[in-house]
């Protein structure tokens, strides 16, 4: 008997423990797409907008920077105001990319809750009886959508917007650019890629240089025959000249400090569309620090012109102050070796003292070193080595140190003026160059070693080295 009743209060039990697992099997089901649609409902109230950018026809923006309006013209935005002036794709996507999809992170008052006659007084704590940005979007179908911000979150990252008279929490990365102004939307791009050209000139000049420089670029056609593939390959080569102030063919790397930073060339902003007289004065490019001008195959490229480099010119173009003897690499225009009479290069510890002299009966002069015999073609390598001297920097400073060294050239023209080298050390490692008296750059020290070595090299008849 207690066997049977066992039996039955267990299967009883069973029953009872299966029941209540179907029961729960069904209604978990329901929760779960009771939570979905939950979930779904509370991100469609969150979505405040959502548009295509092709909807968009106008943004307009109110802020303490003075606002802007963009407008669609169905090929893109233009600044109105500025519709002559092409506009930044960037900083215009980045807008329009805000309101395709704007959402908020939460609702914090909703239109109910906020109490008629005392809306004001709610508004207040967070910015918005006032607000600093009002944003209006007038949509393709005539429709339009206002968006006000007010003070920043405590959260650090957000910013309290007011949307169809409801109080949000948004993402505070709106503000980077709502609060722009106009000439923000504006293309900062200068110059275009360096084009394709026969013949280009490219002109430096301003309060920078004494006299205008002048480069001009031939390119040149080249064809070679591959005989293993049997095909024509052509390539083009690029010679460099500077036509003033003296003609002299100059590298592709010295060349470089005029080319470079020349073409694709951006600015940090827009500060002014066609600027005032006064404006120009302002901006001290009235009398310009330096202007580069280009010419491509007769046609005029562009010009451009600067002002002199202060503490908010932190981008360094390598054409702004270029000279013409950084283009040479020399301070010194050298002669042929022929017209020296006389080369002295003294420093304190050692001088050389080379005299060019004709000897009566024979055809080839002479050339001693402190009255030893030197080989004449090294005393001529030698001459246009250290008169080479590669200028680094332009400089008007004071020297304070007497020179490393000195060094005089004189000619066998008596009528021809000497020329007198000194390089003076500036305690930074460097030099002053100083040609006849007038200080315009600074070199490296080691030139001072290099000048002397080769000095020595030539009395003892070795080959000389190029000065670095």
């Amino acid at each position: 008997m207690k066997k049977q009743r066992m039996v039955l209060l267990g299967s009883l039990a069973l029953v009872i423990l299966l029941s209540v697992v179907l029961i729960i099997l069904m209604i978990s089901p329901q929760q779960s797409q009771s939570q979905k649609s939950s979930q779904t409902d509370q991100q469609q109230e969150l979505e405040l907008l959502s548009m295509t950018v092709e909807q968009i026809n106008t943004i307009s923006v109110e802020n303490p920077a003075g606002g802007f309006v963009l407008v669609n013209q169905g090929s893109g935005f233009v600044v109105e105001g500025y519709e002559e002036v092409a506009s930044s794709s960037i900083n215009v996507n980045n807008l329009t990319a805000n309101f395709t999809s704007l959402q908020a992170k939460r609702l914090l008052l909703s239109q109910e809750e906020l109490t008629p006659g005392s809306s004001n007084e709610q508004l207040e704590q967070y910015g918005l009886d006032n607000p600093q940005y009002s944003i209006q979007i007038v949509t393709t179908d005539g429709n339009t959508e206002e968006l006000f911000l007010g003070n920043s979150a405590p959260d650090g990252s957000s910013i309290y917007a007011l949307y169809q008279d409801a109080v949000y929490l948004l993402d505070d990365r709106l503000l980077d650019s709502v609060s722009k102004g106009s000439l923000s939307f504006l293309d900062n791009q200068i110059t275009d890629l360096e084009p394709e050209y026969e013949k280009a000139i490219i002109t430096l000049s301003g309060t920078v240089r004494s006299s205008p420089v002048t480069l001009e670029i031939q390119t040149k056609e080249q064809t070679t025959e591959e005989e293993e593939e049997q095909s024509v390959v052509s390539s083009a080569e690029k010679i460099y000249t500077m036509t003033t102030p003296l003609i002299q063919t100059i590298s592709e790397e010295s060349a470089a400090q005029v080319t470079e930073g020349l073409f694709s060339l951006y600015g940090n902003s827009v500060i002014a569309v066609k600027p005032t007289a006064q404006q120009i004065a302002e901006y001290r490019l009235d009398e310009p620090y330096s202007i580069v001008s280009m010419q491509v195959d007769g046609v005029h490229a562009f010009t451009l012109r600067t002002s002199e480099p202060d503490a908010n010119n932190y981008v360094y173009l390598s054409w702004l102050e270029v000279q013409a003897e950084q283009l040479t690499q020399s301070i010194y225009q050298p002669s042929e070796p022929e017209e020296i009479a006389q080369l002295q290069i003294i420093s304190p510890k050692e001088s050389y003292d080379f005299v060019v002299e004709t000897v009566e009966g024979e055809d080839d002069e002479q050339v001693t070193c402190n009255g030893q015999p030197v080989d004449r073609e090294l005393f001529g390598k030698l001459y246009q080595a250290v008169t080479s001297i590669p200028p680094e920097r332009m400089s008007s400073g004071q020297p304070e140190l007497e020179p490393a060294l000195t060094m005089t050239v004189s000619y066998r023209d008596s009528s021809r003026p000497e020329d007198r080298f000194e390089l003076i050390p500036n305690g930074n490692g460097s030099v002053y160059l100083s040609l006849n008296g007038k200080i315009r750059y600074t070199a490296s020290q080691q030139l001072v070693y290099q000048i002397l070595q080769n000095c020595q090299q030539v009395l003892e008849g070795k080959e000389v080295s190029s000065l670095s």
